[in-house]
């Protein structure tokens, strides 16, 4: 992301672009980094590797809390 952005400022500090070429540079460079991102974060979530919530009678879980447990161990 770093590397296009600053390889556009320059072909338009050159007059090599002009600036809507630019805009359209910076803003898929930007859109490359983002869209995957998101697609990613919707798609992939890795149930196997989740902890498993076990109710218990606290006070936290009266008021809706759920208490996560086993966080470092190991997927079955």
């Amino acid at each position: 992301m770093t590397f296009g952005t600053i390889s556009s400022l320059f072909g338009l500090s050159h007059k090599i672009i002009d600036t809507g070429q630019y805009s359209a540079l910076v803003a898929a460079v930007i859109a490359s980094a983002v869209i995957p991102t998101v697609i990613a974060n919707a798609f992939y979530l890795p149930h196997h590797l989740l902890p498993e919530a076990e109710l218990e009678d606290t006070p936290d879980e009266q008021a809706g809390v759920v208490s996560l447990r086993h966080v470092g161990r190991k997927a079955e």
